[in-house]
């Protein structure tokens, strides 16, 4: 097994999880305290930060007014 041919996917996942740590330490967090979002994050490299930054950063999952205006149910 060649560990050069993996190198490009730790890289990416763990820059991933830098900008998902950073974003967490500069940002108040929904739905799970600071501490359980960076072990789910490290624990699950690099899908915790995939999630944190789907729900979080971009909110997935919240309700928001539809297009003509009107409030989500």
């Amino acid at each position: 097994m060649n560990i050069a041919a993996w190198m490009p996917f730790f890289v990416i996942g763990f820059a991933i999880l830098g900008v998902a740590v950073w974003h967490l330490a500069t940002h108040d967090v929904p739905y799970m305290p600071k501490w359980a979002w960076v072990l789910f994050m490290i624990f699950t490299i690099p899908i915790g930060a995939i999630v944190y930054i789907s729900v979080v950063m971009f909110g997935a999952g919240t309700k928001r007014d539809d297009a003509e205006g009107r409030p989500a149910d």
